[in-house]
């Protein structure tokens, strides 16, 4: 999942994709941050280049529950449309090019 709408990066370059890259929630202290990488285009990351930008947005507080029950990653594009400037016009982009995970090693028993 991405989020699709041109923006300036802070180098002065268009960007017009944008995906969460990394999520952390520290439920003892109530803190959330969400790390976004900007692209160049959508063609950009699908040819796996590196991002032109990454930034690390941290959550208020008082909507720190509203990440409670749900998929944090789904509520963070939400939060994202809601609160970041820019954003608030921004396509969803529900394609997924992450290479498939493994298929996990069996586990085999030790020979005594």
């Amino acid at each position: 999942m991405a989020i699709i709408k041109e923006l300036n990066t802070k180098f002065g370059i268009g960007a017009s994709y944008h995906r969460i890259t990394a999520f952390n929630i520290s439920y003892s202290s109530k803190k959330i941050t969400i790390c976004v990488a900007s692209y160049l285009s959508k063609e950009a990351r699908v040819n796996k280049n590196d991002p032109i930008e990454e930034l690390d947005i941290s959550i208020p507080f008082e909507d720190f529950t509203s990440f409670l029950d749900v998929n944090p990653i789904v509520q963070g594009y939400e939060w994202l449309k809601q609160n970041v400037v820019g954003f608030e016009d921004a396509i969803d982009d529900f394609d997924v090019f992450e290479p498939p995970l493994p298929e996990p090693l069996e586990e085999v028993e030790p020979i005594e």
